[in-house]
């Protein structure tokens, strides 16, 4: 039941002896704290509740993996584009970090396997220069070297090793144990006969040959260290000694020394990979 205020307002004016009915239909037109409101009582709760979604719903929300996915990463990354990623980098500062190969796209840098395999290649091309030398070292001392004999030795050297670069061909006569030299050999110190000019030629091949192209050394800390390759033209790289991973550092080299500057703190020995550069 439901009486209006200004019913029961009139029933409680002064000199007024509300009656028992009326103090009953008082009491029932309000809603009592022990007894719950009716929902169909409670003015556009239907129209509010329009706005609200339903448990079921909810619930799917929650157990779907996709629900944010245009605004938030999945755990996975999943969803990031190479835009996302770039712009995530940019972010990090860590745009220029290094990477190796992997299945999807090439790294950046070589692997501890690649730079292994590249310093035992380079030591199988001079172990073939080594046996080739030698050969070269029994020609030369023949005393009837033929002029074709000593192109084929030019020959090989000019391919093998570019930075021979005073080596030129020889033309001219042979006559028993002499050679005419038609070109100007000073950096030979003019050699009168061929076997002068072959001895000066051993002479400098086995220099050649003597001159190391690659060094490792290790290290702890920053530091400076005599250059064994005597020149300033080198690739330096520091890895990890134990993991193989590429380390930052600073480094400087001139011909008499290489300085290494370890900029952050490490936890192993790293090992320096010199190469020279022809």
């Amino acid at each position: 039941m439901n009486t209006p205020l200004d019913t029961i307002f009139s029933w409680f004016e002064t000199g007024d002896f509300p009656t028992e009915a009326q103090f009953k239909d008082t009491f029932l037109s309000f809603h009592h704290k022990d007894y719950p409101i009716p929902l169909e009582n409670i003015e556009g709760f239907e129209d509010i509740s329009q706005s609200f979604a339903s448990a079921e719903a909810f619930q799917a929300h929650l157990a779907d993996s996709r629900a944010h996915s245009r605004y938030l990463a999945f755990l996975n990354a999943g969803n990031l584009t190479s835009t996302h990623i770039n712009s995530w980098k940019n972010k990090l500062g860590i745009s220029n970090v290094g990477t190796i190969d992997s299945s999807n796209e090439p790294g950046n840098v070589y692997t501890k396997t690649q730079v292994n395999g590249l310093v035992n290649e380079l030591k199988d091309v001079d172990k073939d220069l080594t046996l080739e030398i030698t050969k070269i070292k029994e020609l030369l001392s023949s005393n009837d070297l033929s002029l074709n004999q000593l192109q084929e030795i030019v020959d090989f050297i000019k391919k093998n090793r570019e930075d021979i670069e005073a080596l030129e061909a020889v033309s001219g006569e042979t006559r028993e144990d002499r050679v005419k030299l038609l070109l100007n050999y000073e950096w030979l110190s003019n050699p009168k006969n061929q076997q002068e000019f072959n001895q000066k030629i051993y002479d400098k091949v086995l220099l050649i040959s003597e001159t190391p192209t690659s060094a490792i050394v290790q290290i702890t800390e920053s530091t400076t260290f005599p250059n064994s390759l005597e020149t300033e033209n080198v690739i330096i790289q520091a890895r990890d000694s134990i993991t193989g991973k590429k380390i930052n550092v600073d480094d400087s080299a001139t011909n008499q020394n290489i300085e290494i500057k370890i900029l952050n703190s490490i936890e192993n020995p790293l090992n320096i990979l010199i190469l020279k550069v022809k």
